[in-house]
This record gives C-alpha cells, structure tokens and sequence, in this order.
C-alpha cells in the first residue's frame, strides 16, 4: 500500500506540473484498495478536484485475515501476487494495509466533492462500509448503492455511466 501511495502520488504531481493539462480538472477515481490509496491521496494533495470511491473499504482491520501468510496466499491464487518471494518484508506489508484506513481521511477532502459507489451485493467489502464512509465524508458528498452489484464494480456496465455522470457533475 506504500507503494501504491508513492506511485499515485508521483503521478498526480506529474499530471499537475504537465503544460497543457488544466490543474483545476485533476480528479481521483478508485477501485476497492485503489480507492483506499486515492482517499489518502487526495486528502493530502489539494489540487485533486473530486474523489470517487468505488467499492472502497471503510478499513481493512476488519475484512481482512488476522494471518498475513493467508492474505498473501490468496492474493497469489488470484493473481495480484505473481512473485513468489513477495513481500520481503510480510509483516510490514500487512501493516500497510491496517493501518491505511480511508475513512480517517475523508474529512480533510472537504470542501471538495466526495462520491461513494458500492455493491449491495458486495461480498468482499461489505455495504456497510460505504455507509461508513459517507458518514466520514464532509459536505459535499454523495452515495450510490448500485443494486444487485458485487465487489468489482468495474466490470459491472453501470460503472461506466456513473463515472462519466460525475465528471460531468464535478467539472
């Protein structure tokens, strides 16, 4: 998850400093862990316009395992994890993920728009989280919860529609 943070960081500041690219139309949209990292992002990078989180955990403390070794295992059984000596560090890797916890930081997004997209059928990162997270965010907010919609929402085809709606309604 730092590695992640350092990367979206690195790029939001290229896309800032870029000639031609309009610094007040940057703008953050993730998915689940992604979605975690960008809350953090955005919350300390003010030039990002508006947030939206797509099926985005409130925490992790609590929907992953207590055991790194079996959050490692199953992240190589579904291929996130395809370096067989990774992390080097395993305990220091599950830490990232505890101690990333979106929710914390969406008060400091304010007065910057936050939008919440979450499957009600979401098995992965229960619905509640998405409550969670609204209730964290300040004004302005919104919430869709997209019946029907499990935790990957970036294959679901709604997906789509909503995200082009918020740009439009963000720009």
């Amino acid at each position: 998850m730092r590695g992640w943070f350092n990367d979206l960081s690195a790029v939001a500041h290229k896309i800032y400093n870029t000639p031609g690219i309009d610094p007040d139309s940057i703008h953050c949209i993730g998915f689940s862990a992604g979605g975690a990292v960008a809350a953090k992002v955005a919350s300390f990078e003010k030039y990002i316009r508006s947030l939206l989180l797509m099926a985005t955990p409130y925490s992790f403390s609590d929907i992953l395992p207590d055991d790194p070794d079996i959050l490692r295992e199953h992240f190589h059984q579904i291929g996130i994890i395809r370096d067989i000596n990774f992390p080097g560090d395993i305990n220091r890797w599950y830490e990232d993920f505890i101690d990333l916890t979106p929710g914390r930081y969406l008060p400091f997004i304010s007065p910057r728009k936050v939008g919440i997209v979450h499957g009600d059928r979401d098995e992965t990162v229960p619905p509640g989280h998405a409550e969670l997270m609204f209730k964290s965010a300040l004004n302005p907010k919104k919430i869709i919860m997209l019946e029907g919609a499990t935790h990957q929402l970036r294959k679901d085809p709604r997906s789509c529609g909503i995200i082009k709606n918020w740009l439009t309604e963000v720009r």
